[in-house]
């Protein structure tokens, strides 16, 4: 059996601590953390599981203080804060965002709206292969690990 990747995100937890039994319920959500992963990237958008795999293993090697905590819409990537996410947004694409505030978007990079709304989620990159996961996707992804310093 290989070890459990994900984490219980800080904001998750608060609501728990507040429901009053942080501990049983953590353990509940960390148990059901891959089936939220399993049900992302099922049927139709199973093409697009090893994207996000290879997002997963370059974010774990960003640095040890990152943790993933997927839900059932996106799976976000965090230190103190999300500085990125995963979303299956359609069945031959999924969009790797990011908190980049203060950056102007270019080339591959989207802005999403986020700022404007006060989202975390400010710019996004569309990945349809493993291949357009590249240094430019890598080096964005980096550079918002870096900002959440």
């Amino acid at each position: 059996m290989t070890r459990n990747p994900y984490s219980v995100h800080p904001g998750i937890l608060r609501m728990y601590r507040d429901a009053g039994d942080m501990k049983r319920e953590a353990a509940a959500y960390l148990e059901a953390a891959p089936g939220y992963v399993d049900a992302l990237f099922s049927g139709p958008r199973s093409a697009l599981r090893p994207i996000y795999q290879e997002i997963l293993q370059f974010a774990f090697g960003l640095g040890k203080d990152v943790k993933v905590s997927p839900g059932k819409t996106i799976i976000p990537f965090y230190r103190t804060h999300v500085f990125a996410q995963v979303k299956p947004t359609t069945q031959t694409r999924l969009d790797l965002g990011f908190c980049l505030k203060g950056i102007k978007p270019k080339g591959r990079l989207l802005d999403t709206g986020g700022a404007a709304k006060g989202d975390r989620i400010t710019h996004r990159i569309g990945l349809g292969s493993v291949k357009e996961f590249d240094k430019e996707a890598r080096d964005w992804m980096r550079q918002a690990y870096r900002m959440d310093a």
